[in-house]
């Protein structure tokens, strides 16, 4: 019983700090964003741009938590979009415009 109790903490805890760090990154990306309007490196249209693929991070995160498992498969699901973001966050910031 005493294992099957430190189990449940120990995966809860993991589960909250794999959480947390998601959301670490998300609260970064939007930092950036807000950075780049701010200097005037991205515009409304491109800021509407990054905000949508934030939000489609933000959903496919939910969809993939909703059932209580993460499958290898949504992760790296999450990851791809997650990359993809940073990727739009950077070219837009360093278009030249």
């Amino acid at each position: 019983m005493k294992n099957l109790v430190l189990a449940i903490a120990l995966f809860s805890s993991v589960f909250a700090f794999s959480q947390q760090k998601e959301d670490w990154n998300l609260r970064g990306e939007r930092k950036r964003t807000v950075q780049g309007i701010q200097s005037g490196e991205i515009n409304r249209k491109e800021a509407a741009v990054i905000h949508k693929q934030a939000k489609d991070v933000k959903q496919a995160k939910r969809r993939a938590v909703a059932d209580g498992v993460i499958t290898p498969k949504e992760r790296a699901i999450i990851a791809a979009q997650d990359k993809q973001l940073d990727r739009t966050i950077r070219r837009t910031k360093h278009n030249r415009r």
